[in-house]
């Protein structure tokens, strides 16, 4: 749900409340300039519901040859998956690649800031203690997207659309046409964001990106995207729900966790008496199967509680 609620200020505000509504905060926003709300935020919702559920499903059926495939993860096989990364961002930077190669370069240089490791050396630091952590790539985000938007609307003289100025329609009307018409889009998206869920250190966020540039790619309307696309939703939101169900796999089965949110979790099972490890599985079978009925009852919740936050 959390997930999901990042999008609601990405499609009214152009301003992502989460890392992983930033890779189609642009398709939304400007769906909703197009009087088209309802669709950027309905996909965003059944989407993400759809994808969370694969990830769930894959957690269920498949986590100990998952987890046993992102372990063997090396050096080589991250660094592969760190340049397909990079080759998504040059992909989303629309007709002027130059631009996606720029932006590139300074997003890495930022990320230098901070400890330089192993050696703990400050790297760009300028004397700044509270500079030694490094920037946070959440108020980063966030505050580059509200920084473009506000200087975007002291250029122009017209009164800027922020949010919607007539009631909310119904957000699952035409759910079902989209659905009969992107899905490949659906289940690349949520196979994506599973596999990459499933790698220790791996999130939705990175998810979302990999999987908007990749629907980009083998779109058959690629000059589309950018101008308010609903595809770019599509794979993109399923993308990073079923990441959040691929982060289980190495948590459960190893007691790697697979993002921030499993480490914190993995906590809360030790509290209660649950080892995560391959052991879970013999030890525990009744909790952990009530584990997977939980996190599928999250995922069909979301469509109530989602469209309760979108009327609000």
């Amino acid at each position: 749900m959390a997930i999901f609620s990042g999008d609601i200020p990405s499609a009214l505000l152009r301003m992502p409340g989460t890392p992983a509504s930033a890779a189609y905060t642009d398709e939304a926003f400007l769906l909703t300039k197009k009087g088209q709300a309802e669709t950027a935020l309905g996909a965003g919702l059944v989407f993400s519901v759809l994808g969370g559920i694969f990830g769930v499903l894959v957690l269920i059926v498949a986590a100990p040859a998952l987890a046993d495939v992102a372990l063997k993860f090396s050096s080589f096989e991250y660094f592969w998956l760190v340049m397909l990364g990079f080759t998504c961002a040059i992909f989303i930077a629309g007709n002027d690649p130059l631009k996606g190669v720029v932006s590139l370069l300074i997003g890495l240089l930022i990320s230098t800031v901070g400890l330089e490791n192993p050696a703990g050396a400050p790297r760009y630091t300028f004397g700044n203690a509270e500079m030694m952590g490094g920037i946070s790539l959440i108020p980063l985000m966030i505050g580059m997207f509200a920084v473009s938007e506000i200087l975007r609307y002291a250029a122009v003289v017209a009164k800027p659309v922020l949010a919607v100025d007539r009631p909310f329609g119904n957000v699952f009307t035409g759910m079902w046409a989209l659905l009969k018409k992107y899905p490949v889009q659906l289940f690349r998206g949520s196979a994506l964001g599973t596999l990459v869920g499933a790698l220790p250190g791996a999130g939705a966020d990175i998810a979302a990106w990999m999987s908007y540039g990749i629907s980009k790619r083998f779109s058959k309307e690629p000059q589309k995207f950018g101008t308010g696309h609903v595809e770019g939703i599509v794979e993109s939101g399923a993308a990073n729900n079923a990441a959040l169900g691929g982060a289980w796999i190495p948590a459960l089965v190893f007691g790697i966790p697979g993002d921030s949110i499993t480490a914190i979790a993995i906590g809360v099972l030790y509290l209660k008496g649950m080892n995560p490890g391959p052991t879970l599985f013999i030890n525990n079978p009744q909790n952990i199967y009530a584990v997977f009925i939980v996190f599928i009852l999250a995922q069909l919740l979301m469509l109530p509680l989602g469209w309760m936050a979108i009327k609000r």
